[in-house]
């Protein structure tokens, strides 16, 4: 168990060290200046569509711990000789998080009447986290590092 979670914190922290590599930085700032320019506009704190649809960035957000614990859970050695091959049932977890976060995301930002600039701000930099988290998932379920 321990094991467990010192991989699934190692594989948090790659993740993350992901969208600050020079050239994806740029995405990355783009993406929260995006967020903090609309929540500076549109101020949705404040708004009542906020308040009853909070569950869905949520849920979006717990997409990433889950991206990383399938990744830790089915992580395949490269140096195992016979190589067992990449996981399948991993990667096919890995992709129906992602699916599940873009549609809860989309239905959110359809939700957000009045607040859709800075609910697809939102939509965008989880899936923007959740794609380094991707990253290094299927690097760990393929067991191909770069």
């Amino acid at each position: 168990m321990l094991h467990f979670l010192s991989t699934c914190w190692i594989y948090s922290l790659w993740s993350l060290e992901f969208l600050i590599w020079p050239p994806v930085c740029l995405i990355t700032i783009a993406v929260v200046f995006n967020v903090v320019f609309s929540i500076l506009k549109q101020k949705p704190l404040r708004s009542h569509a906020w308040k009853w649809v909070i569950a869905f960035p949520a849920f979006v957000f717990l997409c990433f711990p889950a991206t990383i614990a399938v990744a830790a859970a089915g992580y395949v050695n490269f140096e195992q000789i016979p190589y067992p091959g990449p996981s399948h049932w991993g990667l096919r977890a890995c992709d129906a998080l992602a699916l599940i976060s873009l549609a809860a995301g989309t239905y959110w930002t359809f939700r957000m009447k009045g607040l859709r600039w800075f609910a697809v701000g939102v939509t965008l930099l989880q899936m923007w986290l959740l794609a380094g988290a991707n990253f290094i998932a299927g690097m760990s379920l393929t067991g191909r590092w770069l």
